[in-house]
């Protein structure tokens, strides 16, 4: 089963640059002023889908999800130096997460 989850988000080029660099995902699948798409893995992607809509909230979101990150210690200096920091520690399915927020406000999980 393929799984596709899709941000709508106001500043594409910020949002581009912040999960390309600033998560690390590096470069994307496909990347155009409208669209971008990160390959997670052979099934998933992260799809930064351009929306102008006014009503956005993201913070407030009920959509969120989480990503398995190999190098924390990096990821986690990267955050801070964004002015992003990750959370207090807490746990998810047994193991330790961390939630992260990104330039437009959309929250995220980090599971070691």
């Amino acid at each position: 089963m393929d799984c596709e989850i899709v941000l709508l988000v106001e500043n594409i080029d910020i949002c581009r640059y912040f999960y390309r660099e600033t998560l690390g995902l590096g470069e994307p699948e496909m990347d155009s002023n409208f669209e971008v798409i990160f390959r997670l893995n052979e099934s998933t992607v992260l799809v930064l889908e351009q929306c102008d809509a006014k009503y956005l909230e993201h913070s407030s979101s009920a959509c969120r999800f989480a990503l398995n990150i190999s190098d924390f210690e990096v990821l986690k200096h990267r955050m801070q130096k964004n002015g992003t920091p990750l959370t207090e520690e807490f746990t998810r399915y047994g193991k330790k997460a961390f939630r992260g927020i990104d330039p437009e406000g959309n929250v995220f999980g980090v599971i070691l």
